[in-house]
Parts: structure tokens; C-alpha cells; sequence
């Protein structure tokens, strides 16, 4: 299966946040757009940092939130994003369920859907920690 091509509607989807209560996507709908990050096997310190200061940045406009499959436990991983002062949601997806509802298949995508619920960019292979090319597509599709 591809990555979900934009116009397409986004799937509903429930999981553990690392950084808060449970995340559930429908929660969002209608509110405003999301930025989905979907990284690479695990939590990422590069990656924490980056998306932490573009969470600061656009929090307003948007929610951005993060994807990991792989951890050392969640224990860990839940104090680590705290020690890194990590605020935005951060979806633990052990089985990549979520990555296969949006068509992940490299670990390492980005996907924008609309404040109506369907996906208004996609992209794979983005570096993560260079959160440069995931900005440029946050204000190229939201206004």
C-alpha cells in the first residue's frame, strides 16, 4: 500500500501518547490541521529537539505530533520526552497500525491533513531532524 495521497481522508486511529493522556485522532478533526511525523524505528533525540522548537514555533495553527514504533520500554521513552521538555503528542505505535492505516512503508514520512480531516500533503523519506523541508510543506499547505 502507498503513502495516503492528499484529498484522500485521513483514518481514525487511538494510542498510547508518551507525553500525555491517550492520543485520539478524531479529537482533532474540526480544530485545526495536523502535522503527522512519522519517524524511523525510535525516539530520536535530534529528532525531540527539532520537532519540540517547530512545536513552539507553529503550536498556534497547527498540532504536530510524532510516530514511533520501536522503544527500549515505554517507561524510558516517557521519561526521556519529559526530560526533553517534549510537549506535543507523541503516538507509540508498536504493531504499525497507524503507519499502515496512512500507507507508511519507509519509516520516515510526513503527513499534513486539513482541519476537515482529509490529508493535504504526504511525502516519505524526509530527514526528521531537519525539520526545514517539513516546515516549508507546513506553511505551503496551511493557512
Amino acid at each position: 500500500m502507498a503513502l495516503l495521497a492528499p484529498g484522500t481522508p485521513a483514518p481514525s486511529f487511538k494510542g498510547m501518547n508518551l507525553t500525555g493522556p491517550e492520543i485520539n485522532f478524531d479529537n482533532y478533526k474540526g480544530k485545526k490541521p495536523v502535522v503527522l511525523i512519522f519517524s524511523s524505528t525510535r525516539v530520536d533525540p535530534g529528532q525531540i529537539k527539532a520537532v519540540t522548537e517547530m512545536w513552539k514555533k507553529h503550536r498556534e495553527k497547527v498540532e504536530i505530533m510524532t510516530a514511533s514504533f520501536k522503544l527500549p520500554s515505554v517507561s524510558m521513552a516517557k521519561s526521556f520526552m519529559q526530560q526533553m521538555g517534549a510537549k506535543f503528542p507523541a503516538l507509540y505505535d508498536p504493531q504499525q497500525n497507524v503507519y499502515k492505516l496512512f500507507g507508511v512503508e519507509n519509516p520516515v514520512a510526513v503527513v499534513i491533513v486539513g482541519i476537515d480531516g482529509n490529508i493535504i500533503y504526504s511525502a516519505e523519506s524526509l530527514d526528521t531532524k531537519d525539520t526545514k523541508s517539513i516546515e516549508e510543506a507546513l506553511i505551503a499547505n496551511i493557512k
